[in-house]
């Protein structure tokens, strides 16, 4: 299977659309919570955009995890999107996107096991060392 990558060098919806990943491969949903996380820390990588560019991001990122055909090309695109940032990101830059993951994954006020499973593989292809709590 060809892995789906729509994604140029400097996407901004590349970090989108693992945030809408995190939350919707967990329970298949966006809480409102959700949303509103995501579109702050999406304004954290664009500093300057209009709330209208923001919410433009947040669509993209939407349509293609909507667009995938199933869970496995939905997991190829996450791998493929991971690995292309873990090349293009700085290490602290590749840090902070995933304790932006770990904070969204708190979004909604639980944490389930897919959210934990999908950070800790972010984490591995971005290549940075994530520490579970006992």
């Amino acid at each position: 299977m060809q892995p789906i990558h729509p994604w140029s060098d400097v996407d901004p919806a590349a970090i989108a659309f693992l945030f809408v990943a995190c939350a919707r491969m967990a329970d298949d949903e966006l809480s409102e919570a959700e949303v509103v996380r995501i579109v702050e820390r999406v304004a954290q990588w664009m500093p300057g955009a209009t709330r209208e560019q923001l919410h433009a991001e947040l669509a993209r990122a939407v349509e293609l995890f909507g667009d995938a055909p199933d869970r496995a090309a939905q997991q190829a695109l996450v791998v493929v999107t991971a690995e292309r940032l873990g090349e293009l990101l700085a290490p602290p830059e590749r840090e902070r996107l995933v304790t932006e993951l770990i904070g969204l994954s708190y979004a909604d006020g639980k944490v389930d096991i897919g959210e934990i499973d999908f950070v800790m593989v972010v984490a591995e292809r971005l290549g940075v060392e994530v520490a579970l709590a006992d």
